[in-house]
């Protein structure tokens, strides 16, 4: 056995234990028959077509095109955020030896034009070496030289080696060997300021028998990543041809736009060990992200509506009982699907188990399931079995991922795992075990979800029995339940012998019988008639449901959008589960929150949508902190690395919840509250086999999104009409070996599904030659809660204490876009380091009880976010939590009676916080003498801004009078300046004046998301903005002379700072102004109402994965377009502008424009 097998092999073993244990208890019933009651309610229709498919498989995909190709309107709805989940999700990748495309799609699927072929192992040689310049004292070299030969290259900090110019290395192999590659590893970051990036141009290879007489062998330019983050380690190489020398010489070029080099390590290497085979396969395993994208295009090419994360909950019925639908549920609640015909491409046949569809027993005791993991090496075990697919995939080495080799095997296991009964928690304990047992810490990508070739078929109208044929010889009726109209199953629970199913779920026969499918229910739909009177089919409600309603979201897929409804009657739904916590989300909050509530001894289940742990830190992909307090808990989390491996991160946040005793359920959605006078007790949580409640003492939403207190009835703060300033989004491609990927190059809003939808499908084109796309949209702003108390920029910037600290975050104002806080219009903080008290209260939402909200969603400005964000601090804080909400249902106290001072006492004994917040109050408000004293610093550059703007009041009259008694010009217009953003126009006059001496527009800021520090005004900007604060109509001439000068090239800020100012003022004699504005040249026509606009948009917008041209023109068009509607408009331009963008796919710009128009003028 391996010393890496044997470090892990002894908590794999623990967590299986503790899983079985979990089976034990809660037997193979679940938790019995209660149920809730969910009263009548209004269902959103979202779509009304001919054919719906239900399932995202690669076999689901090639109906909808078929039936689209025999003319019918098709919707698809996927479970996962992909399509093609039975290759995608299994990693069942590969054509079996006997199996062969025969389809179009089939064969494109297969055909990967950049699956790489795998390298062959080589012989590395030990050197000595010397080179000709020194290296620099900030990463300097041993004596004697060594950095570049110990193996360790993945660090910059800590493993590289600088050097400031050009540098030669020379290098003494001791004896003669045989060279066949020369490789440098070097690290990479692109230039910015002056010092701070660092490149190599490429490097220059000659050889030598004596160390005197050179022969060149050849050189090797660096290509540049298409997008770097993370300081990354790249290789340029030389093949040398197998020539036999002692001496090695590598010229170094440096980039010549830096200032510098960082080497990691110099690898002389040998000939290849073991001949590789290059043609093992006409069709060699396709990467994920080839299958997902090329399915994307044939739905998008054959004008297939479709949705990614959708669930099938409930089925619809006409007038006739005829099932003519289906609700799917998602994380904009639920909807409605009609259709005339049904496509049940789930892999249990869920719809048609909804629709009452008889199957036969799932049998009880020891299954079968497949799992495969890619990467590290095969694990062995009791009940384990596995096999290596090949031929492997190949990717980065040297790489982050700290992997032996970049050759990453595919692993195919087959596992023997206890089934009591085919309920969602037996699956769930089974998926967690079948985790544990499979677990290497160098694989890179593991199944979504198990494998199994279903035991229970369902009772058709015919019976294919027998061996295994091909898909021709299947009668269609083996897929049509003999007691449900108009639902065909596309899967292995159709009615066909078990080896016939085996067979067919094979992805290459899926999509064949997919494609047959998909024709024959198109026709069959042609001639079916449109459904009347269609109602949500209900239970019967029996006994005594537990007293509360379920609340949800019920506005469909987009927020802005109005949609037909269908009715619901009163109803029950069932319960899945009763604990003392429930955590909803299992992101960098809710898994460190399910870890403190278990280890406190309350029984927890932490709900996860996706089937990672760890949120933005894993299935995110920006594996390493930036800022942020990392003491206390978050200093235990994977041994306190700084930065981690993405796979071995995940597994220490699964397994210590399992260690502490909670359980885990992955591939599940919260999607509503269940509540009874104003007290959540407990989640809507829709599985892939249905939707019910699961009730808690207490419930945690670690959403980000506050998603079940919005549902719930909370009032939370997001986008509205003043301004849609959006930290910036991105979603980040995965490599094998790789590690840290950030990328900001949108606005998304998770509330809107269709903008979610559209990011996932056009960001692929940024990194097609990628293995695959992250899961995660890594969103850094989202919806929050009014809490009990809101945290202001103000309440930061000063410090504030408060008597119920529960954590203390650390980081500087990194803002990923533009600010609206008054106060960063006077001063700003720029880079400077802060440390922000965070209350127990912004975790509570005002009117609700037995809820906590972690995360992004807690209750903060949006100024406020950037301060408390940092992944180190949210750790921390859903830690905090997580203990509060155990103690809190161990005491049965409502959330409000939690005592605090203990709660600090037990995170000061875990070094969460300092001991002094054990006396701290509430610093607020300051003496009266501070704020004077404050008003009398101003005239220093603005010190002192921040505590007057906090205490305006007391402030307003000490201004005025120091406005008065002003000596200089200078300190003059400071305070003019103050009393404007107060609102007081007391020194307009002054205000004006000092405008007019701007005789052109001063240096703007451009919209930048990523890196974006400092202020994002100009100080013209600001004083503009300034004279609109006044509310003065004195004012706007003055502002006029400026937007003359204003051309389509100015900078970003100048625009924002006149439609601010202009709108504010509100005054009509700026309209024409503002609409000659938009009427130039390249002002408008930013709108991306479909994804094929989104696309162009985006090609042609530099920056790869941090472009920002397309939010700064929308955004840019859209500020205006407000502004000119606000001064009463002209044209109709204004509104005609505003009503496009309530269709733009980009849900923060149109949440916006619609505030704005349902706000009026």
């Amino acid at each position: 056995m391996s010393s890496v097998e044997y470090s892990h092999n002894g908590p794999r073993n623990v967590i299986i234990c503790l899983i079985c244990a979990i089976a034990l208890v809660f037997g193979a019933t679940g938790f019995g028959q209660e149920v809730c009651r969910q009263s009548a309610r209004a269902i959103p229709i979202v779509a009304d077509v001919d054919v719906a498919v239900i399932g995202g498989s690669t076999g689901a995909v090639a109906a909808a095109v078929s039936a689209a190709n025999e003319g019918a309107r098709v919707f698809l709805a996927a479970p996962q955020p992909y399509l093609g989940d039975d290759m995608t999700a299994t990693l069942r990748l590969w054509l079996e030896p006997d199996e062969k495309p025969t389809t179009d799609l089939a064969r494109a699927v297969y055909s990967d034009p950049l699956r790489p072929a795998p390298e062959a192992n080589r012989a590395r040689y030990g050197f000595r070496y010397q080179l000709d310049v020194p290296s620099d004292p900030k990463h300097r070299d041993t004596s004697p030289p060594s950095m570049l030969t110990d193996g360790k290259f993945m660090h910059a900090p800590t493993e590289s080696v600088q050097y400031n110019s050009d540098a030669t290395i020379t290098a003494d192999l001791e004896t003669p060997q045989v060279v066949d590659r020369v490789n440098l590893i070097f690290f990479w970051r692109p230039s910015g300021e002056p010092g701070v990036g660092f490149k190599v141009a490429g490097i220059e290879v000659s050889i030598s028998d004596n160390g005197k007489e050179w022969v060149p062998i050849g050189k090797a330019d660096v290509t540049p990543p298409q997008a770097a983050s993370g300081d990354p380690p790249l290789s340029v190489r030389v093949d040398v041809g197998q020539k036999k020398a002692r001496f090695v010489k590598v010229f170094v070029r440096k980039a010549p736009d830096v200032e510098r080099m960082l080497l990691g390590e110099l690898e002389i290497l040998g000939p290849a060990q073991e001949p590789v085979e290059r043609e093992q396969a006409k069709y060699l395993p396709p990467r994920p992200l080839h299958v997902k994208q090329l399915l994307d295009k044939v739905l998008l090419d054959a004008n297939v509506q479709y949705l990614y994360s959708c669930y099938p909950t409930d089925v619809v019925r006409d007038a006739s009982g005829r099932v003519c639908g289906v609700v799917i549920a998602n994380r904009a609640g639920r909807q409605v699907v009609l259709a005339k015909a049904i496509i049940d491409a789930t892999d249990r046949a869920t719809v048609a188990r909804l629709a009452g569809a008889k199957f036969s027993k799932y049998p009880s005791g020891t299954h079968v399931f497949t799992r495969v993991v890619i990467g590290g090496e095969p694990v062995t075990g009791e009940g384990l079995e596995h096999r290596v697919i090949d031929p492997p995939f190949v990717g980065q080495f040297p790489n982050r991922a700290r992997t032996s080799s970049g050759i990453f095997k595919i692993i195919e296991y087959k596992l023997r795992l206890p089934m009591p009964d085919d309920s969602w928690r037996s699956w769930a304990i089974a998926d967690q075990k079948a985790r544990s047992l499979t677990y290497h810490p160098e694989q890179q990508f593991t199944s979504d979800f198990l494998f199994e070739v279903p035991p229970d078929s369902v009772v058709a109208q015919e019976e294919a029995k027998g061996p295994w044929n091909d898909i021709a010889s299947l009668p269609l009726g083996a897929f049509a339940p003999a007691n449900v109209q108009g639902v065909w199953i596309l899967g292995g629970c159709a009615a066909v012998s078990r080896e016939q199913a085996e067979k067919l779920l094979r992805p290459v026969h899926l999509m064949e019988l997919g494609e047959r499918l998909g024709r024959e229910i198109a026709r069959i739909a042609s001639s079916t008639p449109k459904p009347e009177s269609p109602v949500v089919a209900v239970n019967p409600i029996q006994g005594n449901p537990i007293a509360g309603d379920v609340g949800e979201f019920l506005y469909g897929l987009r927020p802005v959008k109005k949609y037909p409804t269908i009715p619901q009657p009163e109803t029950t739904i069932p319960v899945l589960g009763k604990y003392d916590v429930v955590v909803i989300g299992g992101g960098t909050g809710g898994a460190a929150a399910g870890i403190g509530a278990a280890r406190q001894g309350a029984k927890t289940l932490v709900v996860e949508y996706l089937t990672t742990l760890g949120g933005v830190g894993t299935a995110g992909a920006i594996s390493s902190y930036y800022w942020g307090n990392r003491t206390g808990f978050t200093a235990t989390v994977d041994e306190g690395r700084a930065s981690w491996v993405i796979e071995q991160k995940a597994e220490w946040w699964r397994s210590e919840i399992l260690k502490a005793g909670g359980e885990i359920w992955m591939n599940c959605l919260g999607c509503g509250a269940y509540k009874d006078n104003g007290r959540v007790k407990g989640a809507i949580v829709v599985t892939p086999f249905g939707r019910g409640v699961v009730l808690a003492d207490v419930v945690i939403d670690s959403t980000g999104n506050a998603d079940i207190a919005a549902a719930a009835g909370a009032e939370t703060m997001y986008v509205d009409d003043t301004e849609p300033a959006m930290q910036g989004t991105g979603l980040p491609p995965r490599e094998l070996g790789a590690s840290s990927r950030n990328t900001d190059f949108t606005i998304t809003d998770e509330t809107d599904l269709m903008d979610v939808w559209h990011v996932f499908i056009y960001s692929k084109l940024k990194y097609s030659s990628a293995f695959d796309q992250g899961r995660l949209v890594d969103t850094r702003e989202r919806r929050r809660i009014v809490g009990e108390f809101t945290m202001t920029l103000l309440d930061q910037v000063l410090g504030r204490t408060y008597p119920d600290t529960i954590c203390v975050a650390y980081s500087n104002f990194d803002t990923h876009g533009f600010t609206i806080d008054p106060y960063l219009e006077l001063e700003h903080p720029d880079r400077k380091g802060l440390r922000v008290n965070i209350p127990y209260r912004c975790l509570i939402p005002k009117g609700l009880e037995g809820l906590l909200v972690t995360g992004l969603g807690v209750s903060a400005h949006r100024d406020a976010i950037p301060l408390i964000r940092m992944q180190a601090d949210i750790q921390n804080q859903g830690y905090a939590a997580g203990v509060a909400a155990a103690w809190l249902a161990q005491q049965d106290l409502p959330v409000r009676q939690l005592d605090v001072r203990k709660l600090q006492q037990h995170l000061v004994e875990m070094g969460n916080l300092p001991e002094s917040v054990l006396k701290e109050e509430d610093s607020f408000p300051l003496p009266d003498s501070v704020v004077a004293e404050a008003v009398a610093r101003l005239k220093n550059n603005y010190d002192g801004a921040a505590v007057v703007l906090a205490h305006s009041e007391i402030a307003l009259p000490k201004l005025r009078e120091a406005y008065a008694k002003a000596q200089t010009d200078e300190e003059r217009v400071i305070y003019a300046h103050v009393l404007a953003v107060l609102g007081d126009n007391t020194g307009l006059e002054t205000l004006m004046a000092e405008v007019r001496k701007f005789p052109e527009w001063d240096k703007g800021w451009n919209y930048q998301g990523m890196g974006q520090f400092g202020r994002a005004l100009s100080r013209l900007d600001e004083l503009i903005i300034a004279l609109g604060r006044t509310r003065d109509p004195r004012a706007v001439p003055v502002i006029l002379e400026k937007v003359r000068l204003l051309t389509p090239e100015s900078e970003f800020s100048h625009f924002r700072a006149v439609a601010l100012a202009l709108e504010m003022i509100g005054d009509r004699s700026a309209a024409r102004r503002l609409a000659e504005l938009l009427t130039m040249p390249g002002m408008s026509g930013y709108v991306h109402r479909t994804v094929q606009d989104a696309i162009r948009f985006d090609q042609s917008s530099p920056g790869g994965t941090n472009a920002v041209q397309t939010r700064r023109d929308s955004i840019r068009e859209l500020s205006l377009a407000r502004a000119l509607y606000r001064c009463g408009d002209y044209g109709g331009i204004g509104e005609q502008i505003l009503r496009a963008y309530t269709e733009d796919l980009r849900g923060h710009l149109a949440r916006h424009a619609q505030a704005v128009l349902n706000k009026g003028r």
